[in-house]
């Protein structure tokens, strides 16, 4: 059975996610900041009637710092039960793989080896899978729904 992955560019670099996980992929809207987060959070928005944080992944894996403007988009995905609203440069295609084209990621990578799913090489190029799912510790995970929390209180 083929994987499927929405691809997207963060910086000059390419990732992937499962399909699966992503809910949506929307145009940015400005986050509303919420006080003692972590720098990569960049606060919630309002999507289908609840609150999403709004999670910079260029931020979260040290390579600059997005801007909401021009090609970035909102990549919506269900990380464990929650829904996070990740920030991404460009979404450029859904790709089709199989399963044995995913390989094991290097030992030496930008990004902490343990977001990452695997490596897959198309047309030339390499394309890291992350692991959408592993991308926030259980600590951020709970300043996450208490940001919700709070968010709620203040409607």
């Amino acid at each position: 059975m083929d994987a499927q992955f929405v691809i997207f560019k963060i910086g000059d670099d390419t990732y992937g996610a499962d399909i699966y996980n992503i809910y949506e992929i929307i145009f940015p809207k400005e986050p509303t900041k919420m006080p003692n987060n972590p720098d990569f959070i960049e606060g919630v928005i309002e999507y289908r009637g609840i609150m999403v944080p709004v999670l910079d992944l260029k931020k979260r894996f040290n390579l600059g710092e997005s801007t909401f403007t021009g090609q970035s988009r909102l990549v919506v995905a269900e990380v464990g039960e929650d829904l996070v609203a990740f920030s991404v440069d460009e979404v450029t295609e859904i790709l089709k793989v199989q399963p044995e084209e995913i390989k094991a990621a290097p030992d030496m990578t930008k990004i902490d080896k343990k977001y990452i799913k695997g490596i897959v090489k198309q047309d030339g190029r390499l394309i890291v899978v992350l692991d959408l799912a592993k991308v926030l510790t259980v600590d951020e995970m709970d300043i996450l729904r208490s940001m919700e929390v709070d968010k709620e209180k203040t409607r």
